[in-house]
């Protein structure tokens, strides 16, 4: 089975040695080219406490970033999160311990140059050599997909997923037969090239440890089906084979919370997370604390946007004032930076936005496509009407409409609203009521997982977005 005992402890000792190598690598780099080759082994030799030092808190950071851990590659950015956040953790402890020994313990241009060295290398080799790595059998993640419907088809585009690196490999789809019925004729053998295996719930055991498999998705369209086939195959869980319910499976591979597949015990228990007093404070201080800091950094950056909005629109309010639903649905007025055209909405009335709106202005357009509208929206946040991280807040009279049309809607109101959300960077501007339903999957998901580390991940993915202006992907 897939990267289990002695394969695991391969993989972590092959991990570990490549982050020695690299910093070895780095750190003889680094001297060559502030020191120089005469005074190199002395440099080395001479700050040994420093280097061991810094590979420690290297090892460490990777380790706290669950960069020896298979979960850790279920995607590309994981891998470039765990770097940024394994060097931010090497700068704090190596900084710490140089202050406590009131001494450098290796020098500021050499450290600097070894840090950016080693993160390079480290990073490229981490992508390729995982990528090989994945191609080989020990760590392969064996799938089978139980059901050969539409949910083992949206199963099978998640683990496909581009963003994924290529620890999955689905070796076949499993037809439940029931014997005496004509589903044992089906001649269907294959979907897509990957084959169609007919099976009893009762030989279904044994075909699974035929095929050698280290995970199964559960992806009936009958609920009774998919319950008593895991009540089946869960004992497969003590053999190290992973099983996976469809809601499951659509949480880990594509961060939501499929509408069709989820019941009201299951929002029940999404309320719950959002609920405890321990989340909601530590929340608050992160929020007051962030919105503190992006007002003093994005203090000049306001009066530039105002005063391009004065000199573009004379006679126009910089400002554009909104009332949206906030927690537990109560009214707030929102702030942003003015996009679109004085009145634009005189003869619309209340309506989405669009992609190429034509009720925005120029200027508008540039401000929306790196989100620099929503910076008056920190006023939001210090006010304690907003959160940094959380649904977009919508318009009353949108919610009254969409919580009529999509079941559960109204539960995204259950949290404090965001500047940036899960939803906002995993799905594009939406414009209709199915839109506005795979947003919501996203929310729920986000809500059900609400931590602070969470909150990070979806702020570091914002900054790519808007430093780049890149569209949201899904």
């Amino acid at each position: 089975m897939a990267v289990r005992g002695k394969h695991l402890q391969a993989w972590i000792i092959s991990i570990v040695a490549m982050d020695i190598a690299c910093l070895l690598v780095s750190a003889i780099l680094a001297v060559l080219m502030r020191i120089g080759y005469a005074e190199m082994s002395e440099y080395i030799l001479g700050e040994f406490d420093g280097w061991l030092i810094l590979l420690g808190s290297i090892i460490l950071g990777n380790y706290f970033a669950g960069a020896y851990g298979i979960e850790y590659l279920h995607s590309s950015f994981n891998v470039i999160v765990g770097e940024i956040f394994s060097l931010v953790f090497t700068v704090v402890i190596v900084s710490i311990t140089s202050y406590a020994w009131l001494q450098q313990l290796i020098g500021r241009g050499v450290l600097g140059l070894t840090l950016g060295l080693y993160t390079a290398i480290s990073l490229f080799l981490r992508i390729v050599v995982y990528k090989a790595l994945f191609s080989s059998r020990p760590f392969q993640r064996r799938v089978v997909i139980i059901g050969t419907g539409k949910q083992a088809g949206m199963i099978r585009q998640m683990l496909e997923n581009k963003w994924i690196l290529p620890v999955h490999k689905i070796i076949a789809f499993v037809r439940i037969i029931h014997p005496g019925t004509d589903s044992e004729t089906d001649d269907v053998v294959s979907i897509n090239g990957i084959a169609v295996l007919n099976s009893t719930y009762d030989s279904l055991a044994n075909l699974i440890k035929s095929l050698d498999i280290d995970l199964i998705v559960l992806a009936q369209s009958d609920n009774k089906d998919a319950s008593y086939c895991y009540r089946q195959l869960s004992r497969l869980r003590f053999e190290g084979i992973e099983v996976l319910t469809m809601l499951s499976a659509a949480e880990i591979y594509a961060g939501r919370i499929p509408l069709e597949l989820v019941t009201e015990e299951d929002i029940a228990e999404i309320a719950m997370q959002s609920r405890m007093p321990s989340v909601r404070r530590i929340k608050r201080v992160f929020d007051i604390f962030i919105a503190m800091l992006g007002c003093i950094i994005l203090f000049p950056l306001g009066m530039l946007i105002a005063i391009l909005l004065k000199l573009t629109a004379p006679g126009s309010p910089v400002f554009y004032s909104q009332i949206r639903a906030g927690l537990f649905g109560k009214s707030f007025t929102i702030f942003k930076f003015r996009t679109m055209y004085e009145d634009a909405e005189k003869e619309t009335g209340v309506v989405w936005a669009k992609k190429n709106d034509p009720r925005i202005t120029p200027l508008g357009k540039i401000l929306r496509r790196f989100r620099l509208d929503e910076i008056p929206q920190l006023y939001n946040v210090l006010k304690g009407e907003m959160s940094i991280v959380g649904p977009r807040p919508e318009r009353p009279e949108l919610v009254a409409e969409l919580d009529k049309k999509i079941p559960f809607y109204i539960e995204r109101l259950n949290v404090m609203p965001g500047l940036t959300g899960w939803a906002q960077i995993r799905f594009p501007y939406g414009d209709s009521v199915e839109d506005a339903m795979r947003k919501l999957e996203y929310d729920l998901y986000y809500i059900k997982h609400l931590s602070l580390s969470f909150d990070l991940q979806i702020i570091l993915r914002t900054f790519r977005i808007v430093i780049l202006g890149m569209e949201r992907t899904i």
